[in-house]
């Protein structure tokens, strides 16, 4: 039976850097472009309320792919299972990165495509974010565990 350990510390840190990451995203990057797909170019900006509620929700889905995505390095890696020593960190945070969002976060976007109507400019900026960002995880969660 495998011994899995997280590192709950790492994956706060995922969770802190994602909200630069974001911002930077979906602000002066590429948020023109994202709110004109999304029809929301002449809203308002969201209240202070409205805004705490939205980063919190953020910061728990960050925390869920944060939590997951270090189990899923964790889980395969030889030495969890007692069959020797580890490879590469980086190794291991590139394939958990980009299978995790080949498989999952990629189908989803595509899916907004499929049954809401969306363009495939709204899933290049987002799929695009999903990776950068697991990326980022793969590498904090791959080498500090």
């Amino acid at each position: 039976m495998p011994e899995i350990t997280v590192n709950y510390l790492a994956i706060i840190v995922c969770v802190v850097v994602a909200m630069p990451i974001g911002f930077l995203w979906f602000g002066p990057l590429l948020g023109k472009p994202w709110a004109r797909h999304m029809g929301m170019e002449d809203m308002e900006q969201p209240g202070g309320a409205e805004m705490t509620k939205s980063m919190a929700l953020f910061a728990l889905g960050n925390f869920l792919i944060a939590l997951v995505l270090a189990h899923s390095i964790e889980a395969w890696q030889p030495s969890t299972w007692n069959y020797g020593p580890d490879g590469s960190p980086a190794g291991y945070a590139l394939n958990a990165a980009i299978w995790t969002w080949i498989g999952f976060f990629v189908p989803l976007q595509i899916g907004r495509v499929a049954w809401e109507k969306k363009k495939w400019g709204l899933v290049l900026i987002n799929s695009s974010f999903d990776l950068v960002r697991l990326l980022v995880f793969g590498f904090i969660l791959a080498y500090w565990q």
